[in-house]
This record gives structure tokens, sequence and C-alpha cells, in this order.
């Protein structure tokens, strides 16, 4: 099926819309912030899955029943995301759902006043090295500066940052592969 782009873009910028006015309906900062980690999760669940995929897209399967799948697999998100995220799968826009997370990203950090930065580690960080980060990229991006922290074992050590779809990697474990592809080379 042949797709017109501004269409396209014009329906996700209402369903990231949609989304963040029901997030500002919660009344709370945390929610917008919660909302793009989970929106973020959700798209990486659904990339990363093609029978998910599949099923949430299969024009042979009523929108109704696709919604519900949508809604049992996450059924553990907020409702406002379920409300939107159901809603494409109904209407059969799943294609548009890169599009419309990027989107909201967009607009739910233009209304925190912030920057959304994953923060992984293999331990907590350290109130030090929290308010150190935060210090430098808010000076470097000339905005507030919101950390969202994951831990994560396969690191070994160091810490990776992102935002936007950029990456720093200063673990441990990139550095030996690093070290490994080089010798390799050898």
């Amino acid at each position: 099926m042949r797709t017109n782009p501004t269409v396209d873009k014009a329906k996700a910028a209402v369903y990231a819309e949609v989304l963040l006015e029901a997030g500002r309906q919660a009344g709370t900062d945390s929610a917008l912030f919660e909302l793009t980690g989970q929106f973020e999760q959700l798209l990486k669940t659904v990339r990363g899955s093609l029978e998910l995929r599949s099923a949430l897209s299969d024009q042979g399967v009523d929108p109704s029943v696709r919604r519900t799948i949508a809604n049992d697999v996450f059924a553990g998100l907020r409702p406002e995301l379920l409300v939107v995220f159901g809603t494409m799968v109904e209407r059969d826009d799943l294609r548009l759902l890169s599009r419309t997370v990027a989107r909201f990203v967009h607009l739910a950090e233009d209304a925190l006043g912030a920057v959304i930065i994953d923060v992984t580690t293999v331990v907590p960080l350290s109130d030090e090295l929290r308010f150190e980060i935060i210090d430098k990229y808010a000076a470097q991006l000339g905005t507030g500066v919101l950390l969202r922290e994951h831990k994560d074992p396969a690191l070994i050590g160091g810490i990776v940052l992102s935002m936007h779809g950029k990456r720093i990697d200063a673990s441990v474990s990139s550095q030996l592969e690093n070290a490994r592809v080089e010798l390799s080379r050898q």
C-alpha cells in the first residue's frame, strides 16, 4: 500500500500531540518523563519482534483484535500510551511508530524544558557523577537535562550516554571489543 509522506508526517504529529496532551492532563512532569521512556521502550520491543509486528499489522485480523493484542502485550504501560498506541494499531498506522515516538519525545522535551539523556552504567550513579553529567550537558546544550538511568552488568565498567539517536560509549566492554577488532586485523 502506497502512503503519502506528507499525510504520514501529519498523522504522526497528531498522535504525538494527543499523547502529549494526555500526559499533561496527568498533571505532572514525571508523567511526561515516564511516557517518553515507555514509548521508546515500546518502539524497541516492536522493532525487536517480527512476530509482534506481524500480529499488530496483519490486515487479515480484525482491528479490535489487534488493539487487544497491543493492550495485552503492553499492559504495564501508562493508560494514555495504550490508548494512543492501540489507536495506531487499529488504524493500520504501525508504520508511523518511529516517527511518532521521535516527535513525541521532541514535544515532551520542549514541554519539560529539558533534554532527556539515557545513562547506562554497571552500578547506580553516585550523586556526584549524576550532578556532574547534568551540569556538563546543561552547559553544552543550553537547556535543562533529565537523566534516565539504566543498569547493565554487561558493560563491565564505564558509562554509555545516549540522546536523540546519538551515543557516547565509554564502557569497558566496548573498549575490549575495539581492542579485539584491532588485534584481529594484525
